[in-house]
């Protein structure tokens, strides 16, 4: 049950508590028993998963405790994102504001070169006008 409820693979479980591959799986299908040793590494590796529950049966598979501390983890993984994407964020919007301002810029350093090349041509013509 706690395998499927963390989707953890047989397999995975019997690396991380460092069992020979198949062990664990062996002892699911054939209904065999656990000796104390595998029960002390899987409370050492999971330690959510409460070992009275595992023994007996009883009780609650995950301790409470283990439960508010993931939800808490969770909650300052989003908000560490949500900050992050936030810097992100402001850092574009900033970015684009200075593009806008170079544009701008860029437009009025345009406009002054056709002045001057209107000027210029009416210059000429007034010029050529006279002579």
């Amino acid at each position: 049950m706690y395998l499927k409820f963390r989707s953890i693979t047989p397999h995975a479980f019997e690396k991380k508590i460092l069992l020979s591959n198949g062990y664990f799986s062996k002892q699911l299908r054939n209904q065999g028993s656990v000796g104390s040793d595998i029960l002390i590494k899987i409370h050492a590796r999971y330690a959510d998963l409460d070992i009275l529950w595992v023994l007996t049966g009883e009780g609650q598979m995950i301790h409470e405790l283990a439960l508010e501390q993931q939800h808490t983890m969770q909650v300052d993984e989003f908000t560490m994102k949500y900050e992050t994407e936030n810097r992100k964020l402001k850092t574009l919007e900033s970015n684009v504001e200075n593009l806008h301002t170079v544009l701008k810029d860029k437009e009025k350093i345009i406009s002054l070169y056709e002045f001057m090349l209107n000027n210029n041509n009416n210059r000429s013509v007034t010029i050529g006008d006279l002579v």
